[in-house]
C-alpha cells in the first residue's frame, strides 16, 4: 500500500475536461482546421507528448511550422478561461483525508510551473500538499522527469508511491518509474481507454484512500 500519492492537477483535481474542448476549438476555428464535434472526439485524441496531439489536430509540428503559434495562442486562450473551472466533486476533501491519514501528497503537472501555481493558488490546497510541481516550459511533453526529480529529492521508493491521473501518460510515468497508478475517470482519457491499461479506474475521487496505507 502506498505512503505517498502523486496528484495530476488537469482533469484529475481540476475539471477542465469542457474547458479544454472549448478553448481547443476556438484555436482550431482560428487556425483554420476542422473543429472537434464533441468531448469524446477531443478524448479520442488527445495525448502526450502534445506536439503529436497538434500534429494529429492538424497542426504543422515541423520545423517552421505553426505549433509553436498554437501552443502559445492555447494558453492565451485556456488561462482566462480556466478560472472559471472547480475542482472535480470529491477533490477537496479526499485531499484533507489523506493528509489526515498521514499520507504524503504532491502534485506532478506536465503544465509549465508558474502557470500551475496560478491555477493552484484560488483553491488553497498547499495545507494539504508537499508541493507542487510543473514543467519548464509550455510543451508539455512529458512530465516524467520532474516526476523522477521528486522521487529522488524525497528520497522514496517508487514502490511506496502511488500516481492518479487521467491519462495513458500518468500509467506511463508510474510504470516507468515502477510505482503503482490509479486513473480517474473525469478526465481527458475516455473510461474505456483507461480500462485498457490493465489498472484501476476509479469514478469518485474518494475511491483512492482504498489504495494507500493509514499511517
Amino acid at each position: 500500500m502506498a505512503t505517498h500519492v502523486v496528484w495530476d492537477w488537469n482533469g484529475t483535481l481540476l475539471d477542465d475536461l469542457e474547458c479544454c474542448v472549448s478553448v481547443t476549438n476556438r484555436m482550431l476555428a482560428e487556425f483554420g482546421l476542422p473543429e472537434l464535434v464533441d468531448v469524446a472526439a477531443y478524448q479520442s485524441v488527445f495525448r502526450f507528448p502534445i506536439i503529436e496531439y497538434y500534429a494529429d489536430l492538424g497542426f504543422d509540428t515541423a520545423p517552421g511550422g505553426n505549433f509553436d503559434a498554437a501552443a502559445r495562442r492555447y494558453l492565451q486562450l485556456y488561462s482566462p478561461a480556466a478560472r472559471a473551472c472547480g475542482l472535480h466533486a470529491g477533490a477537496r476533501e479526499t485531499l484533507r483525508t489523506l493528509h489526515a491519514a498521514g499520507i504524503g501528497q504532491v502534485i506532478v503537472s506536465a503544465s509549465e510551473q508558474t502557470n500551475l501555481r496560478t491555477q493552484l493558488e484560488p483553491f488553497g490546497l498547499d495545507a494539504w500538499l508537499d508541493g507542487a510541481h510543473g514543467i519548464e516550459d509550455i510543451y508539455a511533453a512529458s512530465k516524467r522527469a520532474v516526476a523522477e526529480r521528486w522521487l529522488h529529492t524525497a528520497s522514496l521508493d517508487p514502490a511506496d508511491v502511488l500516481f492518479v491521473g487521467d491519462s495513458e501518460h500518468d500509467f506511463d510515468i508510474a510504470d516507468a518509474l515502477g510505482s503503482t497508478c490509479v486513473l480517474y475517470s473525469g478526465g481527458h482519457h475516455a473510461r474505456t481507454h483507461l480500462a485498457g491499461l490493465g489498472v484501476p479506474v476509479i469514478d469518485d475521487l474518494a475511491e483512492v484512500t482504498r489504495f494507500v496505507a493509514v499511517r
